[in-house]
């Protein structure tokens, strides 16, 4: 037993003389080393090791790789180390600073992440309680605004303003609620007597209008649905009746592939890096084609190293603010034309996945619940942190890239078009996949 424990103990110190932490941390893990009258100073090495590197992150800009280590640090043993104590309040201070920035920007959803996120690293700051208030109490105002109840909304904006902290796009919201109330109030009442009166063609256009200024007013998205079911396809935008094309050539992988989850729902998984976005049209070969007033090609999205470029081609507007390119952040609003309008979100931390949800009540020219654009993987798992949500499921499911198409990867049985698969198998262009908990299929998307 003591030779083993000197050799882990040499492995160790080698491992740490290499700048190798992660491996002489669990190699002192290891119960052969631990006790050992010698583990103790190396291990005090290893987390100033960290706290080290977690400076040289920190003056790099990156605080999240900063934080990393510098809970390692923690949890090795760093206690009475007081570089750690300082990184630990200088990190503190810089995350509560960019809290208060993404309320300065209007940002209250990004806020509140934020407070989440100290919490969960062991932050203690009497700042964080009212932050986390204003964040919570500002989502709430935008999400009752959105279901066009602007008496309670402006109540609670106006609360945020004579009692929290001042911020100058808190009050620019509390404007565009004024305008917002004003437009919604002016169209609602029309809304109402052509659904009475059954003007069809016109409650499609005043329905956009409510949706304009309340993307989830349950009303107008109903009232507009019935119109499309009883007028023209052909002039408000029911899906055409043509022959549908493949995406791709025969043998090639598709660019766009469509995923069914039984009991859950359809998605539209786009593959390509760049990802175009208009209106659905007979003739349309737009990758999120849309039933909604917007040009045939209205913008693109594009995937590089720094994340989603959103380049308008027409009218555009991201978190209500007209722009020609943005680089899109989790929880932007995405506004195309007068009303229809996508919610851009990238759920998962370790994936540069992302997912767009229509906010407006208009569609897709597929019967599908969002937009998935794909890297690398995509994860469908139980909780938030998921692009797409099973609840009930015990293990996630990834899908991932590899070459000539989708592979899978979930821990436990399944099977791919009746094939038995463990852990890890490779679905074709059209598969169906079963497990204990789940069920879903997946074909190209056409246009």
């Amino acid at each position: 037993m003591l030779g083993v424990a000197w050799l882990t103990l040499r492995q160790a110190q080698e491992a740490l003389k290499n700048g190798r932490l992660e491996d002489a941390h669990r190699l002192l893990s290891e119960s052969g080393a631990q006790g050992h009258k010698r583990s103790w100073d190396l291990l005090q090495q290893i987390a100033q090791g960290f706290v080290e590197r977690a400076q040289r992150h920190l003056s790099q800009n990156d605080a999240d790789a900063a934080w990393n280590d510098l809970l390692r640090a923690e949890q090795v043993g760093a206690g009475d180390n007081k570089a750690a104590a300082q990184l630990r309040q200088t990190l503190a201070n810089l995350a509560l600073a960019q809290a208060r920035a993404q309320l300065e920007a209007g940002h209250p959803v990004r806020a509140a992440e934020a407070v989440v996120l100290l919490r969960e690293r062991g932050v203690r700051h009497s700042e964080l309680d009212p932050l986390e208030e204003i964040a919570r109490e500002w989502k709430k105002a935008q999400e009752l605004a959105d279901r066009g109840e602007f008496p309670a909304a402006m109540m609670l904006v106006k609360r945020l303003w004579d009692c929290g902290p001042r911020f100058r796009t808190l009050e620019q919201f509390q404007t565009e609620l004024d305008e917002r109330r004003d437009r919604f109030a002016g169209v609602l009442v029309k809304l109402h007597q052509a659904v009475a009166d059954g003007h069809w063609r016109q409650v499609v256009g005043m329905a956009d209008e409510v949706l304009a200024a309340a993307p989830q007013h349950a009303e107008a998205r109903k009232a507009r649905t019935r119109a499309w079911q009883v007028t023209d396809p052909s002039t408000v935008g029911a899906p055409p009746q043509t022959t549908e094309k493949p995406v791709s050539a025969p043998g090639e992988p598709a660019n766009r592939v469509l995923l069914w989850i039984d009991g859950i729902g359809g998605y539209l998984v786009c593959l390509g890096h760049r990802v175009t976005i208009g209106q659905a049209l007979p003739e349309a070969t737009v990758d999120v084609p849309l039933f909604a007033d917007v040009s045939r090609l209205h913008a693109t999205v594009t995937r590089d190293a720094e994340g989603y470029l959103l380049e308008a081609a027409r009218t555009v507007a991201v978190n209500s603010k007209p722009v020609e390119r943005a680089l899109l952040q989790s929880g932007d609003r995405i506004t195309m034309g007068a009303s229809c309008q996508l919610q851009f979100r990238q759920p998962v931390p370790v994936s540069t996945t992302a997912r767009l949800d229509l906010a407006s009540g208009h569609r897709l020219a597929q019967a599908v619940d969002a937009v998935i654009l794909m890297a690398d993987t995509l994860v469908i798992g139980p909780g938030a942190q998921s692009h797409v949500t099973i609840p009930d499921l015990r293990q996630p499911i990834v899908l991932f890239r590899q070459k000539g198409g989708l592979g899978i990867r979930h821990a436990g049985p399944f099977t791919v078009d009746g094939q038995r698969c463990q852990e890890r198998g490779q679905l074709g262009p059209t598969s169906r996949v079963v497990g204990e908990e789940f069920t879903f299929a997946v074909e190209p998307a056409s246009r």
